[in-house]
């Protein structure tokens, strides 16, 4: 008995508010797949990626009133001529057969194994090439009608949208992924510049200040001068280390985010609880989003709000690294244009996380989630 058949418009404006909505294209592979079904009144529809020319993969399916279907990633052969989907790709066009008794490979058995013998398939076209198909089975054409595979070629021209627009957004995301990269290579390269080269002569100069100095009678004025040229000597050479570290620690690099996390947390001069820190490496570009959001957080609970104690959590969970930094000061914290918050909110939803801040008085709290991908 087949689902109950429903206008065409009507599925194509939910399906369209699907695509709007940016659905994850597992989540609207296999809405597609249900809307397909009730349009054409039949209880086994799926969508179907193309491989290659005699190979395609389930990314969606629907099956109800105890209908056998092939599920989610579910590979199979199928006969380039004898196959609804071997004549949809090589024709451009919906396609059916009525009978699979004389086509080859896996699909043929496949089908005949579940009682079907009508197959439809509508083709998804990206640029006019194939991508994959909307396919619809039923046991019998009374079933399954000739012409109803033309029903779903509005519906397949949305599921090719859907796809173009996720590819989209995949290419905006690592182009900007990139960007982020790209900076923070030249942060890395100023970073060693500094280190192995202004900071080394400083630190050279102190040398010499310091022989100088060990030379000279103590009580002279030309020892006064010594002793204040070597005091500027050593502000710089600190300067310097801590302009270094901004950029780009070396502890990041060589030993991860954790190791990076536990020395700023030192450094601080508001105490620091670290109640959790993360078990892996990630990618250099989130574990450096990550470093300057923890910089930046305990940069503003030293500054701006007279913090007596922060609290610091970075952990990965659910495929994600989650770092939070809380005070326990005046609150007031906001994003400011051109800011180090925006710098870091930005940074997150580069990488497709999030970012939330929380200040009120009592205490502040900046948060980030950034995918892993695991």
């Amino acid at each position: 008995m087949g689902v109950e058949v429903i206008d065409e418009r009507s599925v194509q404006l939910r399906v369209a508010l699907l695509v709007a909505r940016e659905t994850p294209l597992d989540a609207f592979f296999e809405q597609v797949s249900r809307e397909a079904a009730q349009l054409l009144g039949i209880d086994a529809t799926g969508v179907m990626r193309y491989i290659d020319d005699g190979r395609a993969v389930v990314v969606g399916v629907y099956r109800a009133g105890g209908s056998r279907m092939l599920p989610v990633n579910a590979e199979l052969d199928f006969d380039r001529t004898e196959s609804a989907l071997g004549r949809a790709r090589a024709a451009r066009a919906p396609a059916r057969v009525s009978s699979y008794d004389r086509a080859r490979g896996e699909l043929p058995a496949v089908m005949r194994s579940m009682g079907m013998s009508v197959s439809t398939a509508t083709p998804i076209l990206i640029d006019g090439e194939p991508w994959g198909a909307l396919v619809g089975t039923a046991p019998e054409e009374d079933a399954l009608p000739a012409g109803h595979e033309a029903k779903l070629v509005g519906l397949a021209e949305l599921v090719a949208q859907a796809i173009v627009n996720d590819r989209r957004r995949a290419e905006l995301a690592a182009s900007r992924t990139r960007l982020l990269e790209a900076g923070d290579e030249t942060r890395r390269r100023l970073e060693r510049l500094l280190h192995e080269g202004a900071h080394q002569h400083v630190v050279a100069l102190a040398l010499k200040l310091r022989v100088g100095l060990g030379r000279t009678d103590p009580a002279s004025a030309e020892a006064e001068v010594l002793r204040d040229a070597l005091a500027d000597a050593m502000e710089a050479s600190a300067e310097l280390s801590e302009l270094a570290r901004g950029l780009h620690p070396a502890v990041l690099s060589e030993r991860g985010l954790a190791a990076a996390l536990q020395a700023v947390a030192a450094r601080s001069r508001v105490p620091v609880n670290l109640r959790a820190l993360p078990g892996r490496r990630h990618s250099a570009v989130i574990e450096t989003t990550a470093y300057l959001m923890v910089c930046e957080a305990l940069a503003n609970a030293q500054r701006h709000a007279r913090a007596n104690e922060c609290w610091l959590h970075a952990d990965d969970r659910g495929g994600a690294l989650i770092v939070e930094v809380r005070d326990d000061g005046v609150g007031g914290a906001v994003v400011r244009a051109g800011g180090g918050l925006e710098s870091v909110s930005d940074r997150a939803a580069a990488l497709g996380g999030s970012f939330v801040l929380e200040s009120r008085p009592g205490g502040t709290a900046v948060r980030i989630e950034i995918p892993t991908g695991m």
